[in-house]
């Protein structure tokens, strides 16, 4: 476990499904994650997961805003819809 500005974040290495190796940083720290609603998130390199990292704990309230305009978008479009057989966009 790395931890940077107090959130966790972790190594992996990892075997593709073509079998190429491949290598990267995950963090799903929930102490940072629940406020800007993601699960987990990736980078390439320890410099990206820092670069994110600072733009969750730094844009939080950016983060909120665009899930509150997201699920007003998806709400308006279901409550357009009358029966199931006029969905279009699934």
């Amino acid at each position: 476990m790395l931890k940077y500005r107090n959130t966790e974040y972790y190594y992996k290495e990892w075997t593709t499904y073509s079998g190429k190796q491949a290598k990267g940083y995950t963090c799903n720290d929930m102490e940072l994650l629940k406020h800007v609603n993601v699960v987990s998130f990736g980078a390439q390199t320890e410099q990206e997961m820092h670069d994110k990292i600072d733009d969750y704990l730094d844009n939080v309230e950016s983060h909120k805003e665009s899930q509150r305009l997201h699920d007003e978008g998806c709400a308006a479009y279901y409550a357009s819809k009358t029966r199931w057989d006029n969905f279009t966009g699934d």
